[in-house]
């Protein structure tokens, strides 16, 4: 036997080794796959409709499908001279994937509806969201609380209207008072 034999069996054994290796990732992309669905849903939970975030080269877009929530993150690829989108459909399954070629996202970060290319996520996709998960959560944490102030601000505005249209009320309500009570000291005409 010389140098490069490979004794009997060993190289079925090797390639044996190698098909329960390829399941078992298989295995458990497809199980990060599911927990990153969850994620992502989640996020989407907390986002508006056409709602976007931009974060190292990836868009993320938030739009309804019938009544929920979905995410899709956007990548600008090169398309001959030019550059396209691609979509990968988060969560919400095949049902966001059709509604997201026609659905209304931030025109400045996305394709002409109709022109889009979308796809479901793969595991690259998923990866690439999860690394960028804290900055997500941070920007719409961030638009949250903006909310929140703007709520605020809304009130107290809301409070100083009310309470400057009472006060006119009262001289309203006294100046007629007034005047009602000055004919009825004056007597008839």
């Amino acid at each position: 036997m010389d140098k490069w034999s490979i004794p009997a069996g060993q190289l079925e054994a090797s390639f044996a080794r190698a098909v329960v290796l390829q399941r078992e990732i298989e295995r458990r992309e497809r199980l990060l796959g599911r927990r990153v669905q969850t994620l992502a849903k989640g996020l989407a939970d907390l986002m508006q409709p056409g709602e976007m975030h931009h974060r190292r080269g990836v868009g993320l877009h938030a739009f309804p499908v019938d009544g929920v929530l979905c995410l899709a993150a956007a990548y600008l690829e090169e398309d001959g001279d030019g550059y396209q989108y691609r979509y990968a459909v988060l969560c919400g399954g095949e049902a966001a994937k059709r509604a997201l070629k026609t659905a209304d996202l931030d025109p400045g970060d996305s394709d002409e509806p109709g022109s889009r290319r979308v796809a479901l996520a793969t595991y690259a996709d998923y990866v690439a969201f999860v690394e960028r998960l804290p900055a997500y959560l941070a920007d719409v944490t961030r638009d949250l609380e903006a909310r929140i102030r703007d709520a605020d601000s809304t009130e107290e505005t809301a409070r100083q209207v009310g309470r400057e249209l009472s006060a006119r009320a009262r001289r309203t309500r006294a100046g007629a008072a007034r005047e009602s009570a000055g004919r009825e000291s004056a007597g008839p005409d």
